[in-house]
């Protein structure tokens, strides 16, 4: 019978770590047990082998859960850990024939969601600052990168259009700024939310939109993200999405302008 051993660069599953960690405990355990029942009964090493092999149980459960916590992103499969990397920073991400297949599988299915989003009630026609602070944000979080060259426009314009944002990143991933600045939106965003962000934020120099539903198993919290990173397909900006959220739409005008004015930008 050939002896088992663990491959490292076979444990890609978040079921492998945590199984290699216990089976590390076990054998952490075993080891040091087994000298200490070598030595001598008297001797201070045997004592101190049997309590670090009471200590390591307790260490080893708090290590796991603070894996399963903390660190949950980053227990994600390759691919989905993948794809939260790149809306996080800047990071190049480097993909196989496999992973390919499967981001395009996604973005079908992203977009047969978009086509089943319904028009929303709450389409409203808005008078320049006074709906918007109508606007209740406490559900629909928004993040904003801090590396955007008019970064204190953006939050200043923001702040009066009564938009409060959540966190900030960029320049804490230690990301470098985007190839092009754009602007991710949940697609579940109500319209009067998504037409408010648009009329406070385009005004300072954006590239394109995406509606793009948050992955929240990847800890991607917030629904609006003002400078996406990983982002190679999005409608551009252009003066026909101006007039626009001009004009009182609903969440299907929206859809609509992505799906007629989306093209892969990378290409």
């Amino acid at each position: 019978m050939q002896d088992s051993k663990i491959e490292p660069h076979k444990i890609t599953k978040p079921m492998q770590l945590l199984a290699a960690w216990l089976v590390g405990l076990v054998v952490t355990d075993g080891v040091f047990l087994g000298a200490a029942v070598t030595l001598d009964a008297e001797s201070w090493e045997r004592g101190a082998l049997v309590i670090a092999s009471i200590l390591n149980v307790p260490l080893f459960l708090i290590s796991l859960f603070v894996l399963q916590t903390r660190f949950r992103a980053e227990l994600q499969e390759d691919t989905f850990y993948a794809e939260y990397i790149s809306k996080k920073s800047a990071t190049p991400i480097r993909i196989d024939k496999d992973t390919a297949q499967d981001n395009r599988i996604s973005e079908i299915e992203k977009q047969l969601k978009l086509m089943q989003v319904a028009p929303s009630p709450e389409a409203v026609e808005f008078r320049n600052g006074e709906d918007a602070e109508k606007i209740d944000w406490k559900l629909w979080p928004v993040a904003l990168n801090d590396l955007h060259p008019k970064f204190d426009e953006i939050r200043e314009s923001l702040r009066k259009s009564g938009i409060p944002v959540s966190s900030f990143f960029g320049e804490s991933n230690n990301s470098n700024p985007p190839e092009e600045w754009v602007i991710s939106i949940n697609p579940r965003l109500p319209i009067n939310h998504s037409v408010a962000l648009l009329r406070a934020v385009l005004p300072y120099g954006f590239d394109g939109i995406v509606l793009s539903e948050p992955d929240r198993q990847v800890e991607e919290n917030e629904d609006v993200y003002i400078g996406s990173y990983g982002v190679e397909q999005y409608a551009k900006v252009t003066p026909e999405l101006l007039k626009l959220i001009d004009n009182k739409i609903d969440n299907a005008d929206l859809v609509r302008y992505c799906n007629l004015n989306t093209t892969n930008q990378r290409e």
